[in-house]
């Protein structure tokens, strides 16, 4: 039996990545554990940690549904905002034969500019298998509706306690 790390977190809904879970699972026995780093979006709306927390949870969920549709035995967690941090803490409590990681487009991935695939490998001496999409889709419209919504949310919250410490 196989074991996949599989990292990702805007592209959990991208094709390509159920494409390469689908292909794992025609291969043989496998067995995958969704880490979902709690990065925050680079954009005009500010976010705060659990903004990004409670994202990351929503994106999991859904891509575990998705995922075990498919055939797959996973389980998964959402981690550090780092996915080198994340992935270092999952390893310390799990072994695994390869680690996928699905970023964005080259140009718009934070990870590959940061050269994150590389580092992996180096530090923790795991094959990495690097799934991105062909051309940068982005956001999906309902994923866009969840994250602005979320943050919204988080932002009112915050808005209202500030001003309710802020009063006299």
């Amino acid at each position: 039996m196989r074991h996949y790390l599989v990292v990702a977190n805007q592209t959990l809904r991208q094709p390509e990545l159920a494409d390469k879970i689908r292909a794992c699972i025609d291969a043989g026995p496998s067995e995958f554990f969704l880490l979902v780093p709690a990065t925050r979006a680079h954009g005009p709306v500010r976010w705060t940690p659990a903004d990004a927390a409670a994202v990351a949870r929503r994106r999991l969920d859904t891509a575990l549904e998705r995922f075990r549709a498919l055939g797959a035995d996973v389980v998964g967690e959402v981690g550090d905002p780092s996915p080198v941090v994340a992935i270092g803490a999952v390893l310390r409590r799990r072994s695994f034969d390869a680690l996928i990681l699905s970023t964005l487009a080259v140009g718009p991935s934070q990870w590959l500019r940061g050269d994150v695939p590389d580092h992996i490998e180096r530090l923790f001496k795991i094959p990495v298998e690097l799934v991105t999409p062909e051309f940068d889709l982005g956001l999906d419209a309902a994923e866009r509706v969840e994250t602005v919504g979320a943050v919204t949310a988080s932002a009112s919250a915050a808005s209202i306690v500030h001003e309710a410490v802020a009063a006299p």
